[in-house]
């Protein structure tokens, strides 16, 4: 009987790493960069830093916009990231495949922390809208605007998906640049925030589920969304293969999760 020799596939592990890493970078980019670093920008001292939350101590109380710079900066590093994707290398595959995952999780996130926050009237979109009424409209807004981002965000993310994978025989499971990639940023994000010592207990766990599980539920629709879409011209897709320095730089972010970010940082 014959056999097909070294069929080419995608590595598991790599496609867990590279998921753990555009999480913890999309996390970093909403608190660290969008809060933290507008917290700075006004003259403000970072007091609290976590990667589900930040605290701004300020001479004259919050800053007006500080709610906003998370998301804002969080949902623009997603566009940018799509602007990126075509113009690297088809041969630099995990370097695409990394900046695909944190473009996808910096859309979602952003965009469902928008719908999220219309839901529950909490987060930092809630914030923005407390003093104005009729508050349960401007919620409705909220609501509306957050889904309808969702959508255009899986709509790019899977045409992204689709030039990804390339003309594919059938033979690559799709499903598999997806579910390893969201399953091990929610595993890994749930146990950083088992350890935060900065909010109540299962605040952190909460926040970290919601943000990595939650959010990123859409990511399971891309397989069959970008196996409808027609794109031209495609061209064969590049395996997802391992990689030592991306596995020790993987290795590197969940030690210093696990150890300081996951704890949280506060002076």
């Amino acid at each position: 009987m014959h056999r097909e020799k070294d069929v080419p596939t995608d590595n598991a592990l790599m496609l867990g790493a590279l998921g753990i890493l555009a999480y913890a970078a999309s996390m970093m980019t909403h608190e660290a960069l969008g809060h933290g670093g507008y917290c700075l920008a006004v003259g403000g001292h970072n007091a609290m830093l976590t990667a589900w939350g930040e605290r701004c101590n300020f001479p004259n109380g919050q800053p007006f916009g500080i709610e906003a710079a998370g998301p804002g900066l969080q949902f623009t590093a997603g566009l940018l990231s799509w602007w990126v994707l075509p113009r690297l290398s088809m041969q630099a595959s995990r370097l695409r495949y990394f900046l695909w995952l944190y473009m996808a999780f910096n859309l979602l996130v952003a965009s469902g922390y928008v719908a999220f926050s219309g839901v529950t009237d909490f987060g930092d979109a809630a914030v923005l809208i407390a003093g104005l009424n009729p508050h349960l409209l401007w919620r409705g807004v909220l609501t509306l605007l957050g889904a309808a981002a969702y959508y255009l965000s899986l709509w790019i993310a899977a045409a992204e998906l689709k030039r990804l994978v390339g003309m594919n025989d059938g033979r690559r499971p799709v499903f598999r640049l997806v579910v390893i990639p969201y399953a091990a940023a929610g595993v890994f994000a749930c146990c950083a925030g088992a350890l935060n010592r900065t909010m109540p207990t299962g605040v952190a766990v909460g926040l970290a589920a919601a943000s990595s599980f939650g959010a990123g539920v859409g990511m399971l629709r891309l397989p069959a969304m970008q196996g409808a879409m027609t794109l031209s011209p495609l061209r064969p897709g590049v395996f997802i293969t391992w990689s030592a320095g991306w596995a020790v730089a993987a290795l590197v972010v969940i030690a210093a999760f696990l150890l300081i970010i996951g704890p949280g940082l506060e002076s």
